[in-house]
């Protein structure tokens, strides 16, 4: 159930159960209960990757897609990395990167956390497909994925929601 933009009411004008279900009932709920998508990695294997270029970290797992009314999309993800050099996150929403040039975050080799949220904003009511992307400047990196790792069997969360 969406937003339902509320009725302009007139002087003696009768309420009526369905305009107040409506209007009010309705409304209330789609501000309680928005638009939201997550998924929570309980993967066999961890994600690993050597690639310099852009690219999505599992098209299937690691992607989201969130029907809104045409609100900003709140973005999270959080998990841990291991790496031998820098690895670089960013977002693709609806086909374009959402921070551009290094991506939204740079994190240093080793086992780290990773943790960030976006507020995407200039949204279209509709269907939006958001992904993880990644890459490294050298060498190799790693997102545990719950994969049983000693130390690391961590399970990254992506999710997102609409805010407004």
């Amino acid at each position: 159930m969406g937003w339902t933009n509320p009725k302009l009411w007139l002087n003696y004008e009768p309420l009526t159960a369905g305009d107040m279900n409506l209007h009010i009932t309705d409304n209330l709920m789609a501000l309680k209960y928005p638009p939201t998508v997550q998924v929570e990695l309980d993967e066999p294997a961890n994600y690993s990757t050597t690639s310099l270029a852009w690219a999505y970290v599992d098209t299937t797992r690691l992607s989201l897609t969130l029907v809104t009314g045409g609100g900003d999309i709140l973005i999270g993800f959080y998990g841990t990395t291991g790496s031998s050099g820098v690895t670089l996150f960013d977002l693709d929403v609806d086909g374009v990167r959402a921070a551009g040039d290094d991506g939204m975050l740079a994190v240093p080799a080793g086992n780290m956390p990773v943790s960030f949220v976006r507020l995407q904003t200039g949204v279209t009511p509709g269907q939006h497909v958001i992904r993880l992307m990644w890459r490294v400047v050298s060498n190799s990196g790693i997102l545990y994925a719950g994969a049983g790792t000693t130390n690391y069997n961590s399970h990254p969360q992506f999710w997102a929601r609409e805010v407004s």
